[in-house]
């Protein structure tokens, strides 16, 4: 067994927490807010009114908080009761910029650091099912990777700069909100031109996304915007689709008419609809 403090018990930190206990770990929990600790000591965990009280003697302390500025806010505690030797593994969802910074200031002190959030809900945690990012210094990442992965379903380590495992994080829920905001909007056009939402849905399941991101998507990645979907043409499929909606609110299509209409403009009309991520694959334009 394995003595590990567990700084942050909301949902996803819970959920860890409890299949952490369920393997037979020891664990000491803190939480800002107590009452989100509370319930997990009933459950074999040992709830700490204080961060030092949760962290002495914790061979591993992981850290499952809002942000950089909540990291921020505990590591001073952390590091006076910290253990030699012990290690940091930290889950927010943070900076590439706060990540890096961080790493560089504890690998100064002695202090081992790696980024791993992760793209879990909270019964994936429980389950340790899901995908866990990981990054830092190689021989912490080969000592953990045993621990690590007995709490997810897939590792993926991404070498020891610890801003790629954040950069990582953020690409990932970059595709989930956006597919999430995209997914709205087709709701709302389906249902505005007299679809029910269970029909969009069904035909949403079966729809090719996948083949976006595998052809489209690769050639956009290459900078390669040879037609074969204009985006003048989709532009005019835009106007179609804010037609329909009749005016209810909406989550990305008028943003994206708007980010067409300025590469129209800049005489982008004429390019594949990939055009669209030009400043990011050349952003020396």
């Amino acid at each position: 067994m394995t003595n590990i403090a567990w700084l942050g018990t909301g949902l996803l930190g819970a959920g860890f927490v409890e299949s952490l206990l369920a393997r037979g770990e020891t664990v000491a929990v803190w939480n800002r807010t107590p009452e989100k600790a509370a319930p997990l000591g009933a459950k074999g965990a040992r709830v700490a009114s204080t961060i030092a009280e949760a962290v002495r003697g914790a061979e591993r302390v992981h850290l499952c908080l809002s942000d950089d500025a909540s990291v921020e806010a505990v590591l001073p505690e952390v590091l006076a009761a910290l253990a030699e030797g012990a290690t940091i593994v930290d889950h927010t969802t943070v900076s590439p910029t706060g990540a890096r910074e961080r790493a560089a200031r504890l690998a100064a002190r002695g202090v081992g650091f790696l980024a791993c959030p992760v793209f879990m809900a909270p019964a994936a945690a429980r389950a340790a099912s899901g995908r866990m990012l990981c990054a830092g210094p190689a021989h912490l990442t080969a000592a953990l990777t045993p621990a690590l992965r007995a709490m997810t379903g897939d590792l993926v380590q991404l070498g020891e700069d610890t801003g790629r495992a954040a950069a990582t994080k953020l690409v990932g829920n970059t595709l989930i909100l956006g597919m999430t905001a995209v997914f709205a909007d087709a709701l709302t056009v389906g249902v505005a031109a007299g679809l029910d939402a269970a029909e969009v849905h069904a035909f949403a399941l079966g729809f090719p996304l996948a083949g976006t991101i595998q052809g489209r998507g690769a050639k956009m990645a290459e900078g390669d915007f040879a037609p074969s979907f204009e985006l003048t043409m989709a532009r005019k499929d835009v106007r179609l689709m804010l037609d329909a909606t009749k005016g209810r609110p909406l989550a990305t299509l008028p943003s994206l008419a708007a980010r067409m209409d300025t590469l129209v403009q800049e005489g982008q009309g004429a390019c594949d609809v990939g055009v669209l991520a030009i400043d990011a694959v050349r952003p020396e334009r």
